[in-house]
């Protein structure tokens, strides 16, 4: 890093949801100074079994060649919780100008990344920055169209001396710039019993953020929407929300990351 540049260290809880991590290091590994891995042995609906660490773990021993990755195990039931642990780490020892929040289901590529090195060192007046999502359902060439609403923060400068809100969404004044996207998986497992375990571990997370939340009639969206996603229209789960997910069209493997478009899970679905 010169001496002008910025410090960026990346933050991410983990448990579940072992399809995209690997690609979500290989894509931001040259982008960030450090990557601090939390790692809960325990989900936020109470299921054991941590399941992203070891595949963390091989991809370290081949690939982290500047040793910049970072572990910490914990028995946690929030995800603030979790972040509260790597954040106080990345404040007080590793000198950030900026921490990047992604979970294990989040790519970004390398133009956004891009894009976000240029607008960190020019948001002066700002301490955290929020994005925009492409954002999947089903498959991975399945596409939210257009972008839902969402915009979740990114990064945050570490000023304070506690997490705050979900993803540091507490941290304010926030930048949300229309020109930055990242790739969130967010209902694209390897199998259904896993996609629905993410709807309901969802749920509960945003209630930590916003208690009232509630999901729609699941198995009716099971058996209507989930079953001819590329028919039908407002495919939010969570109630209020519907229209966010407007509508999803298929992409190709070329619109990805290019650290995705090898993944196991894409090739499943290329000739689909």
């Amino acid at each position: 890093m010169s001496k002008n540049d910025i410090r960026i260290v990346g933050l991410c809880k983990t448990f579940g949801g072992t399809e995209f991590i690997t690609a979500a290091i290989e894509e931001a590994y040259d982008f960030l100074d450090k990557i601090v891995f939390v790692n809960s042995d325990i989900s936020w609906t109470g299921e054991r079994g941590n399941k992203v660490k070891p595949v963390v773990e091989a991809w370290q021993k081949e690939n982290d060649k500047d040793g910049k990755i970072i572990h910490f195990d914990c028995s946690l039931q929030t995800q603030l919780a979790q972040y509260n642990i790597g954040y106080d780490y990345i404040r007080t020892n590793l000198d950030a100008d900026w921490i990047m929040v992604f979970d294990t289901d989040e790519v970004w590529d390398q133009m956004g990344l891009s894009t976000a090195r240029n607008i960190l060192k020019k948001a002066t007046f700002y301490n955290a920055v929020a994005a925009h999502m492409h954002t999947y359902l089903k498959s991975p060439l399945y596409r939210v169209m257009p972008p839902e609403y969402c915009k979740p923060t990114v990064f945050i400068r570490p000023i304070h001396h506690t997490f705050l809100g979900i993803r540091g969404n507490g941290v304010t004044p926030r930048l949300i710039s229309d020109d930055l996207y990242f790739h969130h998986f967010t209902y694209v497992r390897d199998n259904e019993e896993d996609i629905f375990k993410k709807i309901y571990s969802s749920l509960i997370g945003d209630q930590e953020d916003v208690p009232m939340t509630e999901l729609v009639d699941i198995e009716k969206w099971k058996e209507t929407k989930w079953k001819n996603i590329l028919r039908y229209k407002n495919l939010h789960t969570t109630k209020n929300f519907e229209p966010s997910w407007y509508q999803v069209k298929r992409v190709t493997v070329d619109d990805l990351p290019m650290a995705c478009r090898k993944l196991p899970i894409v090739e499943k679905w290329k000739d689909k």
